[in-house]
């Protein structure tokens, strides 16, 4: 699950690698903390589970993966190990995607950007993306939906949160960009 922007992606003029994201990305989802890969669920007519989607790797290190991809695309990502001067972490307060008829998904991720010399919180967001997609009478259900199709309605809420979130003009303000 790759982060790909779904809006243009402004670069500042003065943007530069300035911020390392926080490994490991803090999980605080209640839907799908038993299971680490767990993403979604494709129900039955009867809400009974038919399909599960997951993701290649625990979800916290897909969406720290998509933050720093979302730095980089902006140009402020410092990458893994530096020394950069603010440090983004990341709060996943729910990341999931069901398909009873139509497909839904939500991204409700929390970031928090530090000094690294001093410690001191500098900008704080959330944001929360809810989409549903499809038609109550056109999509297929059950055994016969897609979790190619639930993955990409979740990839779509992920992609659109982080982007919400580092678009902020106060997080550029905050980190000098």
């Amino acid at each position: 699950m790759a982060y790909a922007p779904t809006v243009a992606v402004q670069r500042a003029a003065t943007a530069r690698p300035v911020v390392q994201v926080v490994n490991p990305v803090t999980n605080e989802r209640r839907t799908g903390r038993e299971d680490p890969t767990w993403i979604g669920t494709i129900r039955g007519g009867y809400g009974n589970p038919v399909k599960a989607l997951h993701a290649d790797e625990p979800v916290n290190r897909v969406v720290g993966k998509a933050f720093a991809a979302g730095l980089a695309a902006r140009g402020l990502d410092a990458g893994p190990g530096g020394s950069a001067p603010y440090l983004l972490a990341v709060t996943i307060h729910q990341f999931d995607a069901n398909q009873y008829v139509r497909r839904e998904a939500t991204a409700d991720f929390t970031v928090v950007v530090t000094e690294r010399a001093t410690g001191r919180e500098v900008w704080r967001g959330r944001e929360k993306v809810y989409i549903v997609d499809g038609s109550i009478l056109s999509l297929s259900t059950g055994v016969f939906a897609s979790v190619e199709d639930l993955r990409q309605v979740a990839l779509k809420a992920m992609n659109e949160a982080v982007d919400k979130l580092l678009d902020q003009a106060a997080l550029r303000v905050a980190i000098r960009a």
